[in-house]
């Protein structure tokens, strides 16, 4: 049995890790799971559905959850095709703003910043991440992000920040990761690709 520790790890997180370990090991049929609120465990069950897996979670102790999973013979197969079942097609991904939908502020930010670690996760990375707007923030100011956006840089994924946003909100100074462009290369990049945009 493998196990993994997300205490303190909030979503995407335990997910992502949780499958990267059955990816890591194909011939292991058991995992362990710990995490510290209800939410993973739904998403882990989710997760395990997606990929035909039999999972099961129990409360140890107040903040503290054990998921279960194991492995049958249709989850294995269901696992090894599981990167066959994404569309290859090329995408971009655009964002417009430093927050993931309206509501908390803080909750929203981290929304966003949490999409973005997911995607530096995704087994067919985007061609290219646009920003424009508030959404330059993230390349110019917080750090978080930047160091995620890095990430996907130095895997090939092209990182465009809006030029006249970043000189708007007096940050072009501060462009932290990637390179800036303008509005008419945005419409023709937008135009060209399927196009992704989580705010």
């Amino acid at each position: 049995m493998k196990k993994i520790d997300c205490l303190g790890k909030v979503c995407p997180i335990p997910v992502i890790e949780t499958k990267k370990l059955i990816k890591e090991n194909p011939e292991e049929v058991e995992f362990e799971i710990l995490v510290d609120n209800e939410v993973a465990t739904q998403n882990l069950a989710k997760m395990a559905k997606e990929l035909k897996i039999d999972s099961s979670s129990e409360k140890i102790e107040d903040g503290i959850y054990r998921v279960s999973l194991k492995k049958n013979a249709q989850s294995k197969e269901e696992v090894s095709e599981e990167g066959n079942k994404i569309d290859t097609s090329s995408y971009v991904v655009a964002i417009s703003d430093d927050r993931m939908g309206k509501g908390d502020e803080d909750f929203s930010k981290s929304l966003l910043e949490g999409f973005i670690y997911a995607l530096t996760e995704q087994d067919k990375l985007p061609e290219k991440v646009i920003f424009y707007n508030r959404g330059v923030f993230l390349t110019a100011a917080n750090e978080k992000t930047i160091e995620d956006l890095k990430s996907l840089e130095e895997k090939g994924v092209e990182i465009l920040s809006c030029g006249l946003c970043l000189g708007n909100y007096k940050l072009k100074e501060k462009l932290a990761v990637g390179e800036i462009t303008n509005m008419y290369k945005i419409v023709e990049i937008l135009r060209s690709y399927h196009t992704v945009s989580p705010c």
